[in-house]
């Protein structure tokens, strides 16, 4: 019951905080005319990309040098000790002295060894991320999932777990995976005498981490068969012992300036036979304290700090999740909102003016909606609902107490806030002054038949109108060419 409770608070204050604030911007800043919608989780997560963009923006990249060699047969790479250097001289100065010898000597040749443990398991946010990463969206790759789950190949695709369960039958799912495709990697982890399995940071009751619950179906190639891949080749890879490489590492000598060169080799592929490593390191050759290497080349390689990336849908899930916004259920629809609201663009996620101008203004006149506090505080609240320390009653109250201040500060500011909203979307659909009354601005509207035309700012007032040609030029309106009935309602497209 109090499960049944804390679910029915989120519904209720989520439903609050959208409607009540997405009707308030609507009103005030799409001037009833365009859906401008907001939410308790929507918001800072739109925040969160357009303050990675900001960040981007604002980088001031610093150029720095590194000074590499090419030495022996066949060559190896190797880069100069001290570096990055972060003036040009010393690196310079340093290739100068190098350019004495001819020979890079051995001095010392180091080996250790590596072991990379594997993955932990998937749950529903890093896989999603994983899909994001690997190309695919998230709301496509959990459709997906959710019809794997429902045909009875996979288990439940929504989970924070990253830690399976004890009762989880590992040996009666690899046995029906021995019957498939997966067949050498699973034979190989049964003939194991104890499988060791992975585990995550999460441990949660409610659902074990995804994994596969049956052989994959026969069907076309397509994205359900990628999916299943995906979720199967992970979970075989979290039964599956660490990889292990043998590090070695080269110390070279030109005169009197030490250079470093790193090779590794294989020595147990273990999980990643699995899942390859995207970018294998090469081997070093064979190598002895006291061997001379031709000298073929010293070179400078200049390069410049680089910014932080921009958040993609799987980078933005992740920090969602690190943050405490939404659920695992709605975190990846959140992210899709964004992007159907025409909030953010691009798989390297930019906002629209659209989206800057809106989550700029809330952070300025209602901020405590576009950061993560009060919904990671509401989200704590909610489980104190499920854990029977706190009732609906009481939460909801509290909800709707902070709702009520947020409105009261917007409502405070009505004016500045629609005017920078309206401004920033007015501007990015703007084609320039009306020929007509001179007082308005042609802006692009859109019909009732879905139809773009040009229509002046002013209408009613002012009924000055042209149609849009194929290549977005400016035409003659004329009733025979353009039936439909010019209702204001303005254009989603760009």
């Amino acid at each position: 019951w109090a499960l049944a409770e804390a679910a029915a608070a989120r519904q209720r204050i989520d439903l609050a905080w959208g409607a009540v604030l997405t009707r308030f911007l609507t009103l005030e800043c799409g001037s009833g005319r365009q859906l401008l919608s907001a939410g308790r989780v929507q918001t800072p997560t739109l925040r969160l990309a357009a303050d990675r963009e900001r960040d981007r923006e604002d980088f001031m990249a610093r150029p720095f040098w590194n000074v590499t060699l090419l030495a022996g047969d066949p060559p190896i790479e190797a880069t100069a000790v001290g570096g990055p250097f972060w003036d040009e001289g010393g690196a310079q100065a340093l290739v100068a002295l190098a350019g004495l010898g001819d020979t890079a000597v051995v001095e010392r040749v180091e080996h250790r060894e590596r072991r990379d443990p594997p993955p932990a398991p998937f749950n529903t946010t890093s896989f999603l991320a994983q899909a994001s990463r690997q190309g695919t969206s998230p709301s496509r790759a959990m459709l997906a999932a959710q019809s794997l789950y429902v045909s009875g190949e996979i288990s439940y695709p929504r989970t924070d777990n990253t830690v399976y369960p004890p009762s989880t039958a590992f040996h009666e799912i690899l046995g029906r995976l021995a019957e498939s495709t997966y067949a050498a990697y699973a034979e190989r982890l049964l003939a194991r005498s104890n499988l060791t399995v992975s585990r995550g940071p999460i441990q949660t009751t409610d659902h074990p981490p995804l994994h596969p619950t049956a052989a994959p179906a026969k069907r076309r190639a397509g994205l359900r068969s990628w999916v299943y891949d995906l979720i199967a080749r992970r979970f075989l890879a979290t039964l599956s012992p660490a990889s292990v490489a043998a590090v070695t590492e080269a110390h070279l000598r030109v005169g009197d300036t030490e250079f470093l060169a790193v090779g590794e080799t294989t020595v147990d592929p273990g999980w990643r036979e699995i899942l390859p490593d995207e970018n294998p390191v090469s081997a070093l050759p064979d190598l002895k304290e006291g061997d001379a290497l031709p000298l073929r080349e010293i070179r400078i390689v200049e390069e410049r700090t680089k910014p932080p990336p921009l958040h993609t849908a799987g980078t933005l899930l992740l920090t969602m999740q690190r943050l405490g916004l939404g659920t695992k259920s709605t975190r990846h629809e959140i992210v899709d909102l964004l992007f159907r609201r025409q909030y953010v663009s691009g798989r390297s996620i930019r906002t629209t003016a659209a989206g800057r101008a809106l989550v700029d203004a809330l952070a300025i006149y209602g901020p405590d909606v576009t950061t993560p506090d009060m919904t990671r505080h509401l989200e704590d609240r909610m489980s104190d609902i499920a854990e029977g320390r706190a009732t609906l009653g009481e939460v909801v109250a509290e909800s709707r107490h902070a709702l009520h201040g947020v409105l009261a500060e917007l409502r405070a500011h009505r004016e500045s806030l629609g005017r920078w909203v309206r401004d920033a979307t007015f501007f990015e659909k703007d084609y320039g002054a009306c020929d007509a009354c001179a007082d308005g601005r042609l802006v692009r509207r859109k019909a009732r038949n879905g139809w773009a035309f040009l229509g002046c700012s002013r209408f009613p007032e002012c009924r000055q109108r042209y149609r849009l040609g194929a290549l977005g030029q400016r035409l003659p309106w004329s009733e025979s060419a353009a039936t439909a009935d010019a209702a204001e309602v303005p254009s989603t497209a760009a």
